[in-house]
């Protein structure tokens, strides 16, 4: 019998089938031998795999950055395809206006804080809603546009894990809702 092994599979991290071949000969014409060798994946694939575990178990407190990263990629395609739409974007830019008007008017709070953090998102909206118009217009890579994509990302991420591990404040019910 040759002492030669051939790989007959191609070289992938899935299970690995080592066909050996048949002796020659007339005597030895017994069922041909098949050994399945599994391999261990790579360091490569481990990481990748650890890391895709971990952002899975954490989604919801990086979805500010996943948001982001997704709107990076459509302004790209969207200035390859065509850089003309960010006109019929423009009005993108009113939209958080016009949710922080709304709120206003039919939600009126005494909070300073809540004020505050409805303008401070409607502020936020507004950026962003500029900075796709403009990545549109000229490409999200160009230094200008990436550089204010990151500070936006990071002014998001950053205010959306501070809030969301900031605990409630209980109100006081007032005399009517006490009835």
């Amino acid at each position: 019998m040759s002492r030669r092994i051939r790989p007959k599979a191609a070289q992938t991290a899935a299970p690995r089938t080592v066909h050996i071949p048949r002796q020659r000969g007339s005597r030895h014409q017994g069922p041909q031998v098949i050994v399945v060798v599994s391999e261990e994946p790579t360091l490569t694939a481990r990481a990748t795999a650890a890391a895709g575990r971990w952002l899975w178990r954490h989604r919801s407190q990086w979805a500010p950055t996943g948001i982001a990263v997704v709107l990076w990629l459509a302004s790209g395609v969207a200035h390859l395809i065509q850089p003309a739409a960010a006109w019929w974007l423009a009005p993108l830019l009113l939209v958080p206006a016009g949710m922080w008007s709304r709120a206003r008017a039919r939600r009126q709070t005494t909070f300073r804080s809540v004020q505050l953090l409805r303008a401070v998102l409607a502020t936020l909206g507004a950026a962003t809603a500029g900075w796709l118009v403009v990545a549109v217009a000229v490409g999200p890579a160009r230094p200008a546009t990436a550089v204010t994509w990151l500070a936006l990302t990071l002014v998001v991420q950053t205010l959306w894990l501070l809030l969301r591990h900031t605990p409630a404040k209980a109100s006081v019910p007032s005399a009517e809702e006490t009835r």
